[in-house]
């Protein structure tokens, strides 16, 4: 690749290409492919990259304090949680529907971990996630009236919001 053709994709931020676009060549002209083959496996790997990056910045802007998945959940421990309810939520259709789940009960019951376990089903699903406690979110409220920033914070926070007690 010359260093032409390199300044150009990156002008255009086509950093999936970058990474795989040497590869594919050696596997176009190995397999006889067309050129729109090769041209679709650039696009497919510059998607698979953007949708990597993506899943990324949103997991690290989650701030999530651990990584919890709901395959490590152990349902076996609180025998009271009706686990194809918590399966479905894991669908994120209470996303679409505008509803909102709220966890509640004494420490160490596992709220935290569903929490988090469904904030990263929904960042899997493209949504954007934070995971914060109601004392820091309250924290964040009132210091935005205060700087006048409330509506901006308000707007920025049209994400899922998940909370614990």
């Amino acid at each position: 690749m010359d260093a032409s053709m390199l300044k150009n994709l990156r002008n255009l931020k086509l950093s999936g290409v970058i990474k795989t676009l040497e590869i594919r060549n050696e596997q176009a002209i190995k397999e006889k492919l067309s050129y729109i083959e090769f041209l679709e496996l650039l696009i497919d790997d510059e998607i698979s990259s953007r949708k990597e990056n993506s899943y990324k910045k949103r997991t690290q802007k989650a701030h999530f304090p651990a990584f919890k998945t709901l395959e490590e959940y152990d349902f076996n421990f609180q025998s009271s949680l009706n686990r194809q309810e918590i399966y479905n939520l894991a669908t994120c259709e209470y996303i679409c529907k505008k509803e909102n789940i709220v966890f509640i009960g004494p420490p160490g019951t596992g709220k935290t971990h569903l929490a988090i376990s469904l904030g990263i089903k929904a960042l899997q699903q493209g949504y954007k996630v934070l995971f914060t406690t109601v004392s820091e979110m309250m924290n964040i409220l009132f210091e935005s009236k205060a700087d006048n920033s409330y509506h901006q914070i308000i707007k920025s926070l049209n994400i899922i919001y998940l909370q614990t007690y």
